[in-house]
């Protein structure tokens, strides 16, 4: 979309300026014409190679916003999860203790059944510790850990990106002041912004180098 726009801007500007040329009565040679041709062309292009790396880093920031979304409710759902199968297994185990104090005093019959119904209860604390199954309490705290590691990941990616879009932004706007203006120093500049861009949605995708201020 950003291309577009600028791509409109620059033909209007252009159009004013052939308009402008055409009322003074001024000429130009066909050199002349080929050679602006020629940078209109070019700055289209670039500007249009700035859009399509602006649409894949808006891409990569969204998404990393939304696995940072995504990854921090499943990390406080799964911890939750946990706390609660621990809980359990506290009262479980809290239950089967006290059950066999109680056991202590009784005749023989209620004691087995009490001491019976003590070790249902501790079996069924250490089924919610040695389950392999996704609900044990193993499973989620792994889960928990992997979410929260994705989150943290997405959390440090999502600067780069920021940073990253608002520099092509910028490379663009300047790219389309040069094809008005035909100032080298902007067109410069706006050169030196996109690389940084670059650089850092690559450091945003890799995070090999972190920036201390992000």
């Amino acid at each position: 979309m950003e291309a577009a726009e600028v791509k409109d801007l620059i033909d209007e500007a252009h159009e004013r300026e052939q308009a402008q040329r055409r009322s003074a009565g001024r000429h130009h040679s066909e050199d002349g014409e080929e050679g602006g041709h020629g940078v209109k062309t070019s700055t289209a292009i670039y500007i249009s190679v700035l859009a399509a790396v602006l649409a894949i880093v808006s891409v990569a920031g969204s998404n990393a916003g939304k696995e940072l979304m995504a990854s921090a409710i499943e990390a406080s759902d799964s911890f939750a999860y946990y706390q609660a199968k621990t809980q359990r297994q506290i009262s479980l185990r809290l239950a089967a203790d006290e059950i066999e104090l109680l056991s202590a005093g009784m005749p023989a019959d209620a004691q087995a059944k009490a001491l019976q119904r003590s070790a249902e209860y501790r079996q069924s604390a250490e089924r919610m510790e040695a389950d392999e199954g996704k609900n044990s309490r193993k499973d989620l705290l792994g889960k928990a850990k992997a979410a929260e590691f994705r989150r943290d990941h997405a959390a440090a990616q999502d600067p780069y990106f920021d940073f990253a879009e608002g520099m092509l932004q910028l490379a663009i706007v300047l790219a389309s002041v040069f094809a008005i203006t035909n100032k080298g120093f902007i067109l410069w500049t706006s050169r030196a912004l996109a690389v940084t861009g670059v650089l850092m949605a690559a450091d945003g995708f890799t995070l090999i180098l972190p920036l201390p201020f992000l």
